[in-house]
């Protein structure tokens, strides 16, 4: 014997509220519609389950046992409700996030800690690399979005970059370096210390060796190659070397008043930071949320380019 689970929720609500018009009204149902369902109920069981009267509708024991089952189901129902709204919202789910290295090593983690904070049951699996490779992996389905310095891509990739902050590299040094306070530094002045960069692997090697020979600067001046953040923080910490980064890393190693962005004149602008994704192709609410978070999280940001010098863009 098949019974349609519908008819149990509305016989549940029938004796919840002990009238057919309340119970109507909270199912959105019409009176007439709601006493069809239940007649349908009681024929397809053979009993009767309800006792109509002028002061509403008394169960019978049958109808009792019956309306447990209801109400069972319109709590499991009102569950699902919840969580099938939640996973519309994103606020359930994983999100498969790539993320390139200079990102990963700091900046990225404000918005991801921001966005978890408000989504307590979604979860964030990020890989980070060179951003070359994980648009490959997002291309062919390995990740939802890749947050990166990543080009403009043409549509025939089948992905869409969506800028969302200016980048340039930034020059940083230790906290008391010597050419702290100095207010215009020539490329004389630059070449006079060592430096440290990213690994030749890593697709913003070749933007900091454009920036260095912008200053004169050649591989002889490079005294360390890493691709560990910390290693570079130490580094800095304990000697007047110099590094190049993006500058939102350059923005977050100051906002631990270890570092200081050296002041210069000449700019080497780099691809603004943004999101890619998927064209045509579904995109899982949790990474549209992260999108929409994203959006949000860029407008709160300070320019992260300057406001003067020359402008070269790559």
């Amino acid at each position: 014997m098949l019974i349609d689970p519908r008819h149990l929720i509305q016989l549940h609500m029938i004796v919840e509220l002990g009238s057919f018009i309340s119970a109507a009204e909270r199912l959105g149902l019409t009176q007439p519609g709601l006493s069809r369902n239940i007649r349908l109920l009681e024929a397809r069981i053979g009993v009767r389950l309800l006792i109509r009267g002028k002061h509403g509708a008394t169960p019978t024991d049958e109808g009792k046992s019956l309306a447990a089952y209801g109400r069972a189901l319109y709590e499991l129902s009102q569950q699902a409700a919840a969580v099938g709204t939640a996973v519309h919202d994103g606020e359930v789910g994983e999100l498969r996030l790539g993320v390139s290295f200079s990102l990963a090593n700091g900046v990225i983690s404000e918005p991801i800690s921001r966005f978890l904070a408000q989504r307590r049951k979604a979860s964030i699996r990020v890989t980070p690399g060179p951003t070359p490779r994980l648009l490959e992996q997002l291309e062919s389905g390995q990740l939802d979005l890749v947050v990166g310095g990543t080009q403009m891509l043409p549509e025939e990739h089948g992905l869409r970059f969506e800028p969302l902050v200016g980048n340039e590299l930034a020059i940083v040094g230790r906290k008391g370096h010597p050419l702290e306070n100095v207010v215009k530094i020539s490329a004389s002045d630059l070449r006079q210390y060592r430096w440290i960069t990213c690994l030749e692997l890593d697709p913003l090697r070749r933007d900091v060796e454009a920036g260095m020979a912008s200053f004169g600067l050649t591989r002889d001046a490079v005294a360390l190659e890493t691709a560990s953040l910390s290693l570079v923080v130490a580094t800095l910490s304990r000697t007047d070397f110099l590094t190049m980064v993006p500058s939102p890393l350059a923005t977050s190693l100051m906002e631990t008043e270890r570092f200081v962005r050296i002041k210069s004149d000449n700019v080497y602008r780099l691809r603004p930071i943004g999101v890619a994704y998927r064209l045509n192709a579904y995109i899982p609410p949790i990474a549209t949320g992260f999108i929409e978070f994203l959006r949000a999280w860029a407008k709160e940001q300070p320019d992260f380019t300057a406001d003067s010098g020359e402008n070269v863009s790559r």
